[in-house]
């Protein structure tokens, strides 16, 4: 055991049922822990405030409940230090992340404490959040709201790319940008640097006003030390501009987020391809074209469909926060790790959603 000063966290309720019988409810993540222990142990929960020793609550123990009780009372806790039930009470004091971290993330490192189980291993996990480079094509109505999000998991470190410039449409859709900007007709990805650059002081973002085409050179986009790639973008076609960016991933073992970056698919959940474990975007093209073999589409009669639909807010932050979580689930070691897409429906709040899986067969991850 390793604590000293045992504090059973303020993020975990306990209920009672019958004399022996006790439940711990993880208020962040629902996970629920039952034991069944003698009745001076479930009594003895009263006294983990965090304010005294383990010596001295074992020998207040003791003294109320005989000798035996004590080395009970310490079993006890060894066993809910291993649970994540009890801690030191001032373990985020020692992150060794600076004062403004500490207190922004305070929630969250608490949240990873109850995901993860031990307060050595939500710093971890925070500390690999806050090192991280992230690239992200497209900062529109998804990629907006992603970024502010990914902001709030504490991201620290952002390279954004996006050739368009700001007009009117974007405000009424976007995590960061106001009325004013639109006078200004600035670059997205320039615009959405200074905001966040002024809000997120110690955030390190560059803007890059390129496009991403399927003949991009990537490399002078994209950092050799990049630990993940964010496709947001809706121009040219996202579906196209994936299966350059996955192929340029699964050759480097980067982890490419697709996020729903075109109008058609408002509330997309978007994949996350880790080379070597899911579908790449190989794999998805082939998995559509066999299961649309049979449409043949035929031509519109409106050549430029670019505005024809989508731009709902609170669709694209619902897309964005669900592909938020993946990036955090993925930077926690938090799995499984599956292949698919999902689509929330305004109508009647159905998630519909499909598998796909890695073709063995793959001209691109097959050998991964």
């Amino acid at each position: 055991m390793t604590i000293f000063r045992p504090f059973l966290r303020d993020g975990v309720d306990v209920y009672v049922r019958g004399d022996d019988e006790v439940h711990f409810v993880f208020l962040a993540t629902r996970k629920r822990i039952t034991a069944k222990v003698k009745p001076f142990l479930i009594q003895a929960l009263a006294l983990l405030e965090g304010n005294e020793h383990v010596d001295s609550l074992s020998g207040r123990v003791a003294q109320l409940h005989g000798v035996d009780a004590r080395d009970q009372f310490i079993s006890f806790l060894d066993y809910l230090e291993q649970k994540g039930i009890i801690v030191e009470p001032d373990w985020y004091a020692h992150t060794g992340f600076d004062e403004a971290t500490n207190a922004r993330q305070e929630r969250q490192l608490s949240f990873l404490l109850d995901v993860l189980g031990t307060p050595d291993k939500a710093i971890a996990a925070q500390r690999k959040i806050c090192e991280a480079r992230l690239v992200c094509f497209g900062v529109g109505a998804v990629g907006s709201w992603l970024l502010r999000q990914l902001l709030g998991l504490g991201f620290k470190h952002f390279i954004l790319v996006d050739h368009d410039h700001i007009d009117a449409a974007d405000v009424s859709r976007h995590a960061f940008f106001e009325a004013s900007d639109v006078a200004m007709s600035g670059f997205k990805a320039t615009v959405t640097a200074e905001k966040i650059q002024h809000q997120f002081s110690d955030v390190d973002v560059v803007a890059k006003c390129e496009p991403l085409t399927t003949e991009t050179i990537l490399e002078t986009l994209i950092p050799f030390d990049t630990d993940l790639i964010i496709n947001a973008a809706d121009e040219p076609y996202i579906g196209y501009t994936s299966v350059l960016l996955s192929r340029y991933c699964v050759s480097r073992r980067i982890p490419l987020l697709v996020a729903g970056g075109f109008n058609a698919h408002l509330g997309s959940l978007g994949e996350l391809i880790i080379p070597g474990v899911t579908p790449c975007a190989d794999c998805y093209a082939d998995y559509f074209q066999e299961a649309l073999k049979d449409w043949v589409p035929i031509e519109h009669p409106v050549a430029e469909r670019l505005h024809a639909s989508g731009g709902l807010c609170s669709l694209s932050a619902f897309a964005a926060g669900s592909a938020a979580m993946k990036v955090l689930r993925y930077f926690i070691g938090v799995g499984p790790f599956d292949g698919g897409r999902g689509e929330l429906l305004f109508t009647n709040y159905h998630l519909e959603t499909f598998k796909v899986e890695r073709r063995p067969d793959c001209r691109v991850c097959s050998t991964l």
